[in-house]
């Protein structure tokens, strides 16, 4: 049986949304975003593959080890409320 696998930019938004969220105001030319802004998450996979892009490989491993943590324990309950 296959194991689920989360993809970067799913973990990058679970963990460390506030970012996320700075990079898509920087895209949409505005000083702040949230996910009530018209057309924000449109621009998301967008900013998350450009934080990607500057992660060091290090970071992006941690991102994985997280990702493998869900899978072993399940879901956090405070990403489960957002």
């Amino acid at each position: 049986m296959a194991t689920k696998q989360y993809r970067l930019g799913d973990l990058l938004w679970w963990h460390c949304r506030a970012d996320v969220l700075k990079e898509i105001a920087m895209i949409m030319g505005i000083d702040e975003v949230d996910t009530n802004t018209p057309g924000w998450f449109q621009h998301r996979t967008t900013a998350s593959r450009n934080i990607l892009n500057k992660m060091s490989e290090a970071d992006k491993s941690e991102l994985r080890k997280l990702g493998d943590k869900i899978l072993e324990k399940g879901m956090p309950e405070e990403i489960q409320r957002k």
